[in-house]
């Protein structure tokens, strides 16, 4: 594991990248300035990069969600997102449990889009469906998935299965640390025994559907860069992929307080590099 200044030093490296999304680009408001610099500058490079979120939302909402944050298309090649892949495997009948089901929406109101086109029934209570989807806090930016526990416990009452389509646990919007749909969907499954199914990093199914995107000719040697040790980093081990861990993100106060290698380790993580911010 070797700390490096920027980019510069792996460019040549590589023949393509796996980028994370929210806390390497932005938090959820505008592009970080540097970022979008070594983003520039890898396009003028030549050097294709696929954009690799596990924001729970289709491609057409995250690409406008992208341009309206700064992070414009002509910066990355393609998209790969959990909530598209969630809706995909939805609409091709992929999950036995929710075939033919009434479903019930857990999440906020911008990844409803989920469930929009779909052959299915959305239920307005968990009573009366038969699974349910998650992709959040409902509303807020609770510290933990426990706030959530009375609606948690109306679902595990039923016994019924859960979809979760964004295997973050945490996530920082506009400098506070809170809840994502994978820390609610955790906590689900120490209620209950029930199916639940994440689609997302970091299965390492993802970063071989996103290396398939690189253009021909170009997906050789691929490094991912991301801020999640356990979805990011763990993915991209499990996928036999080099990686470049960014500090600054979620494990920013945890790699202050321990260093780098104690926090990887103790998440089981092994970055090959590290640095505190994308930058070229």
């Amino acid at each position: 594991m070797i700390e490096i200044d920027g980019l510069a030093a792996l460019a040549d490296t590589y023949d393509a990248l796996l980028v994370d999304v929210w806390g390497v680009l932005h938090e959820g408001e505008g592009v970080y300035p540097a970022a979008r610099q070594c983003l520039a500058r890898l396009a003028a490079a030549g050097k294709p990069v696929i954009l690799v979120s596990n924001a729970a939302r289709r491609l057409d909402a995250l690409r406008a969600e992208l341009d309206a944050s700064g992070v414009t298309r002509n910066l990355y090649h393609d998209l790969v997102a959990s909530g598209e892949l969630t809706w995909r495997a939805l609409a091709a009948g992929e999950i036995e449990f929710a075939r033919g089901a009434d479903g019930y929406f857990f999440g906020p109101p911008r990844s409803r889009g989920l469930c929009e086109g779909l052959s299915l029934e959305w239920c307005e209570e968990p009573e009366q469906a038969t699974f349910v989807l998650t992709t959040g806090s409902p509303r807020g930016n609770p510290a933990s998935a426990a706030a959530w526990d009375s609606w948690l416990e109306r679902m595990a009452t039923r016994g019924l299965p859960m979809i979760c389509a964004n295997p973050d646990q945490v996530a920082m919007r506009s400098g506070e640390l809170g809840i994502s749909a994978g820390a609610i969907a955790r906590r689900y499954r120490d209620l209950v025994d029930a199916p639940v199914r994440f689609f997302g990093k970091p299965d390492p199914a993802v970063f071989e559907y996103a290396g398939s995107r690189v253009p021909n000719g170009q997906g050789g040697r691929l490094l991912v860069v991301g801020d999640g040790l356990i979805t990011d980093i763990a993915g991209a081990n499990a996928a036999g992929l080099d990686c470049l861990f960014i500090t600054g993100g979620i494990h920013a106060d945890e790699c202050a307080d321990a260093g780098v290698a104690a926090v990887a380790a103790r998440y089981g993580a092994r970055p090959n590099w590290f640095c505190r911010e994308l930058r070229w």
